[in-house]
């Protein structure tokens, strides 16, 4: 294939992603709910450390956090935790529990032996939670003080520990012990209690999720939410939530970006998550856990002639319609947004590759995945693997599902292949570093002894500028040994009916749904 023409294939690829759409929106029915459309439910699980972060969206309006980001200023305001201080040397946290906050359905108050019981669960050997790993590491142990207090100690100092791992920018809500233990994990896992201004109202599995307005929601700690009643939908077409935005069946949905136009035209609102996560593809075989010498990419050279291959602008403009920052890094994180991408050099690539021992290339497979946000994965690699045959790399496209790549991943079945991944924002960046660059960690794709020993440095830097000096360095080290293939920082856009008029959501996650008001527009 000319070079010339990769950009109109790429076009062509990105076309299967338009949404037909009528030329008007009809008004969302005036009743006192929210209806909103979901991708995915995920794993569909309600216990915290039985699944991933994709359950924001409804897990966060049972649940509470011990601290909460102002989505404006990005600053930890109290949540379930009234206060808490931090040792001066970073290794211990104090926290004192907000008192009189009831669990759901009677089953009490909340103490500090419930915070405790969460945090220990979703560190557990067989939590699968996404800051499962990270805490396994980072928590030496915890311990209640009084009814109301609560000791965390480190193993390594960090002075965004609440902030990164905590607060509602990640997922570690505060469950009801007694509840659990009582009903059992089976049982808590399909009928959820929390402390939130919502409560479980029911589901079908997987296809709808119904909370309620808490009845007391009036003398809410937090707030009262404005909307009776919110349902989550299952709705994995893209083509179908466009469709029910415009008629007024759903009131807020991810979308594609092929879809932004039409449905902006259609009267609909348009809301974007800054930076909220960058497509990458991730290469197996190059972590300690897992090592696999033998694949091409465990040579410098092949990664750095797979970026070199590929031209991101594009990319940005033919699939993302230019809403994607072109960075030299795999998550988005605020120090790495001035990393320079890799250029677009095709002859480079290609000189790089014989110097590796590969003047003829090689074959690989990349397994690939939708999830939310990330619909375009399959797109983007179909359309990176035209780039790379240009420069004699002949990927084969394996679809496959988020759940089966993810077992793969941890389990040491992905060490010689590739794969399609999202890099999503962390609130506290060496969170996101603990998580995807740790050798202790199941979730790394690329890692090393001298990677590890500068994470922990940066975790002992109580000053914030040497920390942000640091991890500036570490991401520039990250883009030099082309540690993924990179593209950029993308913001997320959701289609809106005139009922969302204020959503405050985080860059980081979907969330803060109950504080969802409208009409403004």
């Amino acid at each position: 294939m000319k070079r010339r023409t990769i950009p109109i294939a790429i076009a062509l690829l990105a076309a299967v992603l338009l949404t037909g759409c009528d030329s008007s929106a009809r008004p969302p029915a005036d009743d006192g709910v929210l209806r909103i459309a979901m991708s995915t439910f995920s794993e569909g699980t309600f216990l915290p450390w039985n699944g991933s972060t994709g359950r924001k969206f409804y897990l966060d309006t049972i649940y509470e956090y011990l601290a909460y980001v102002d989505p404006q200023t990005g600053q930890l305001q109290p949540g379930l935790a009234a206060s808490w201080e931090m040792s001066p040397d970073g290794l211990e946290y104090r926290f004192r529990i907000r008192p009189g906050v009831q669990f759901h359905d009677g089953w009490g108050e909340l103490t500090a032996a419930d915070v405790k019981y969460t945090i220990d669960r979703i560190r557990d050997p067989r939590s699968i939670a996404g800051p499962a790993s990270p805490l396994r590491t980072l928590i030496a142990d915890t311990a209640t003080t009084g009814r109301y207090e609560l000791l965390v100690r480190l193993t390594t100092p960090d002075i965004d520990f609440v902030l990164a791992y905590l607060s509602n920018a990640l997922i570690v809500p505060i469950l009801c012990q007694r509840y659990v233990e009582a009903r059992g994990d089976e049982f808590a896992n399909a009928h959820p209690i929390g402390t939130g201004p919502y409560v479980f109202a029911g589901q079908r599995v997987g296809a709808e999720i119904v909370v309620r307005r808490h009845r007391d929601a009036d003398r809410h700690w937090r707030s009262r939410p404005q909307y009776e009643e919110v349902r989550f939908l299952a709705v994995p077409e893209e083509f179908t939530r466009a469709a029910m935005l415009k008629a007024g069946e759903v009131d807020l949905a991810p979308i594609n970006y092929d879809s932004i136009a039409a449905l902006r035209g259609a009267g609909l609102g348009i809301l974007f998550l800054r930076h909220n996560w960058a497509p990458v593809i991730r290469l197996g075989g190059l972590v300690p856990r897992f090592p696999n010498p033998d694949v091409p990419w465990a040579r410098r050279e092949v990664r750095q002639a797979l970026n070199h291959a590929i031209d991101k602008r594009v990319i940005v403009q033919s699939i993302f319609h230019g809403h994607v920052d072109v960075v030299g890094a795999d998550f988005p994180a605020p120090q790495w947004a001035g990393i320079e991408p890799y250029p677009y050099d095709p002859e480079r690539a290609r000189q790089l590759l014989a110097a590796a021992g590969y003047p003829d290339g090689f074959r690989m497979t990349v397994h690939t995945f939708t999830t939310n946000p990330g619909a375009e994965l399959p797109i983007i690699a179909e359309a990176i693997a035209l780039y790379w045959r240009e420069v004699g790399v002949h990927a084969e496209i394996v679809p496959t599902t988020w759940t089966a790549l993810r077992s793969a991943w941890t389990t040491g079945r992905a060490k010689d292949i590739a794969w399609t991944h999202r890099g999503l924002a962390f609130a506290g960046t060496l969170a996101g570093l603990q998580a995807s660059v740790m050798s202790s960690s199941l979730f790394s794709s690329f890692a090393t002894a001298e990677i590890d020993e500068q994470v922990r440095g940066i975790g002992a830097a109580l000053d914030p500028e040497e920390r942000s000096r640091r991890i500036t360095e570490l991401g520039q080290h990250l883009r030099d040994e082309a540690a993924a293939i990179y593209i950029g920082f993308a913001d997320e856009p959701y289609g809106a009916s005139r009922k969302v008029g204020h959503w405050p959501a985080l860059s980081t996650s979907g969330t803060n749904i109950d504080l969802i008001t409208g009409p403004a527009r």
